[in-house]
C-alpha cells in the first residue's frame, strides 16, 4: 500500500517530533518514509530487537507494553499520528519495550539509516530524542495508577541532577565534619576516650539518613504531560505530598525561566501558564525541548477536539438528510436516550440511629452517581478523644473505690456519679460524631459540594458547577497526615476556592473530580455540538425543501396544456 506524500506531510505537521519543521525539511524527510502494514495482535518489535526503526502511526492503533513485576503491562496506547520507536534515531541499545499492533495498522517507517542521510539538518532534534527517550523509560520505571482511563503518559521528566547535589551539599558537608572531628579527637585531642567513636557515629549516622531523605525528595519530584492533562508533583518524605495539575483545555502559553545556575548546569523552569495561574515545572533538564513538547502535544489536543466535532458533524447532517430508512438515518453515537433513574418503590425512612449510624466510618461512598467523602478518622479520634479519657478516669476511679482506695467515697454516691458521666459522656461522644458525619464533600455528575453541619444547629453548604473548575491542588502535611494518608483538597473556582478538608487519599479525591470534570465537559460540549448540528441540518433540510419545490415548479406544464 502506498501513501501520498501529501498525506506524510500532513502527519508529520501533526507531529509534536516533527511538527516544528519547515516546509524545505519536512518534505526531505517525508521521501524517507515507506510504509508498512501490521495484522492485528501482530508484534512489531520485541524487547531486546535492535533498535533500527522510527515509527509513525497513520492508521490504526499500537499497545505498547513493557514489564513490570514480573508481567507484560501495556504502558501506553497510541493513535493516528504518535510515534514511538524513537530511540532508534539516538542509540545502540535494544528495545526496552514491546509494540503490538491493535486491529491492522499502517505505519510510516524510518530506518536509522536513512536519517543518518539527514540529521546534520536536524540540530535541535537532539535535545527532543533525548528528553523523549528519558520520558519512555521513566514512564516504564514509575507507573501512574491514578491516570483515567484512556490517558497515558506523553512526557515524564525528574528535576535535573545538579539540584539533587546542590541539597546533598549540607548533609555531606556534616559528614565530612564529623569525620574529621573524630579523627582528630581520637588521634590528638582525646586519645584513648570514647568521644571520638561519638562523635564519628552519630554524624555519619545523621549525614546518611539526611542524605537519603534528600534523595528521596528529589526522586519523588517530577512533572509528567498526558494526553489530557500537565501535572507537577512534589514530595517531602513524612511532611508534605502536593500535585498540581491542569487540563490540557486551560492552557494558554508555555514559558521558560532560567536562573544563572540553570544556566551553567542546563536546567530551567518551564512555567505553563493557565486561565487560573501558573503551574511551575522547576529545575527540568532539556527545559528547551520539553517546553516545546508540552506546546506540541497542547496543539494536538486541541485539533484532535476540532476533528472530533467536525465527524459528529457531518454525522448529523447524513442523519437529518437522508431518508429514514437508510443505515446513515439510525441513532448517531452523540444522539441520546432517555435514561429513567426514578426509583418505582419507596425507600423506608430510617430511624434515628438508622440515620446516624448508616455508612458507619465510611471515609468514601457512592449512591446514586453521587461520591462523597467524610474526613479521616483521625479527625474522630481527634474529636471523642475528650469524652473517651473522662469515661476511662471515671471507670478507673470506680475501681480504686471498689479496691477501696477510696474509701471517704459512698458507694452508693459512686455509682450514680459513674452512671451520670457516663450518660455525659456518652452523648458528648455522639454529638462529636454526629458533628464528624455530617462534615461532607460531594461530587455529584454535575457539581461540588462542601456542607459543614452541626448536630441540631446550622447548616453551611457551598457549591459550585464542574464546568468552572479552573485547578485542582491537594496537600498532604505533617507527619500524621502523611502516616495515614489523608490531607486538603483545594478546587478553584473563579474567585473562589472550595476545600475538602481532612479527606483520606486525597489523591484519589483529586481523581475523581478530575474524572467527573471531563465527563461534565465531555456532556456539555456534546450539547453544544448536538445544537449546533440540529440548527445546521434544519437549515440545509429548510435549503434542500425549498429548492426541491422550485425544481418541481420549473418542470411542472402549464396552465394552458391541462385546457387543451
Amino acid at each position: 500500500m502506498r501513501i501520498e506524500m501529501v498525506e506524510i506531510i500532513s502527519l508529520l505537521n501533526q507531529s509534536p517530533l516533527f511538527g516544528n519543521l519547515d516546509a524545505v525539511r519536512t518534505q526531505r524527510l517525508a521521501a524517507l518514509f515507506s510504509t508498512r502494514l501490521f495484522q492485528p495482535g501482530e508484534v512489531i518489535f520485541s524487547v531486546g530487537d535492535p533498535s533500527e526503526t522510527l515509527y509513525l502511526i497513520c492508521e490504526g492503533q499500537v499497545d505498547l507494553v513493557a514489564d513490570r513485576k514480573r508481567a507484560q503491562e501495556p504502558f501506553c496506547t497510541l493513535h493516528r499520528g504518535d510515534f514511538f520507536g524513537e530511540e532508534a534515531l539516538l542509540l545502540d541499545d535494544p528495545r526496552f519495550y514491546q509494540a503490538v499492533a491493535q486491529g491492522d495498522a499502517i505505519l510510516l517507517a524510518l530506518p536509522v539509516n536513512r536519517y543518518l542521510a539527514i540529521h546534520q539538518d536536524l540540530p535541535e532534534f537532539e535535545d527532543l530524542l533525548e528528553a523523549l527517550v528519558a520520558s519512555r523509560r521513566l514512564s516504564i520505571k514509575l507507573p501512574q495508577d491514578w491516570l483515567a482511563e484512556n490517558e497515558h503518559v506523553q512526557v515524564i521528566s525528574r528535576r535535573h541532577p545538579a539540584l539533587l547535589w546542590a541539597k546533598l551539599a549540607l548533609p555531606l558537608a556534616l559528614g565530612v565534619a564529623s569525620l574529621l572531628l573524630g579523627i582528630l579527637m581520637l588521634w590528638m585531642w582525646l586519645p584513648g576516650r570514647p568521644y571520638g567513636w561519638i562523635v564519628l557515629a552519630a554524624g555519619g549516622m545523621v549525614s546518611f539518613f539526611w542524605s537519603l531523605w534528600v534523595y528521596y525528595n528529589w526522586k519523588n519530584d517530577y512533572f509528567l504531560l498526558t494526553n489530557k492533562r500537565v501535572v507537577s508533583i512534589e514530595k517531602v518524605a513524612l511532611t508534605y505530598d502536593n500535585r498540581r495539575e491542569a487540563p490540557l483545555r486551560t492552557v494558554m502559553s508555555v514559558g521558560l525561566w532560567r536562573s544563572r545556575m540553570g544556566s551553567a548546569f542546563g536546567f530551567a523552569d518551564v512555567i505553563v501558564q493557565t486561565y487560573v495561574g501558573n503551574v511551575r515545572l522547576e529545575g527540568l533538564p532539556n527545559a528547551d525541548a520539553l517546553a516545546m513538547l508540552i506546546e506540541a502535544y497542547w496543539h494536538k489536543a486541541e485539533d484532535w477536539n476540532r476533528r472530533d466535532e467536525a465527524e459528529a458533524m457531518t454525522l448529523k447532517l447524513h442523519q437529518k438528510l437522508d431518508p429514514p430508512e437508510s443505515p446513515a438515518a439510525k441513532q448517531m453515537p452523540g444522539d441520546t436516550q432517555p435514561v429513567f433513574t426514578a426509583s418505582q418503590v419507596e425507600d423506608k425512612e430510617p430511624g434515628f440511629f438508622g440515620w446516624l449510624f448508616a455508612d458507619f466510618l465510611r471515609l468514601r461512598y457512592e449512591s446514586d452517581g453521587t461520591i462523597t467523602y467524610r474526613k479521616h478518622w483521625f479527625m474522630l479520634v481527634k474529636m471523642t478523644l475528650l469524652p473517651v479519657l473522662l469515661s476511662i478516669l471515671a471507670v478507673v476511679a470506680f475501681a480504686f473505690r471498689l479496691a477501696g482506695r477510696l474509701a471517704f467515697l459512698p458507694m452508693n454516691a459512686t455509682v450514680v456519679g459513674l452512671i451520670v458521666v457516663f450518660f455525659l459522656m456518652l452523648v458528648w461522644f455522639l454529638y462529636q460524631y454526629a458533628d464528624w458525619r455530617n462534615d461532607v464533600f460531594q461530587v455529584t455528575q454535575d457539581q461540588i459540594v462542601d456542607m459543614d453541619r452541626k448536630p441540631l444547629g446550622k447548616v453551611r453548604r457551598r457549591s459550585a458547577p464542574l464546568e468552572n473548575v479552573l485547578s485542582i491542588e491537594y496537600e498532604r502535611q505533617g507527619f500524621w497526615g502523611y502516616i495515614f494518608n489523608f490531607g486538603t483538597v483545594y478546587i478553584s473556582v473563579g474567585n473562589t476556592e472550595l476545600t475538602f478538608d481532612f479527606v483520606y487519599n486525597p489523591s484519589e479525591v483529586q481523581r475523581d473530580i478530575f474524572y467527573r470534570m471531563g465527563e461534565r465537559q465531555d456532556e456539555i460540549r456534546q450539547r453544544e455540538i448536538d445544537d449546533e448540528r440540529e440548527r445546521f441540518s434544519d437549515w440545509l433540510a429548510t435549503y434542500d425543501h425549498r429548492r426541491t419545490e422550485d425544481r418541481d415548479d420549473d418542470f411542472a406544464p402549464p396552465s394552458s396544456w391541462e385546457d387543451e
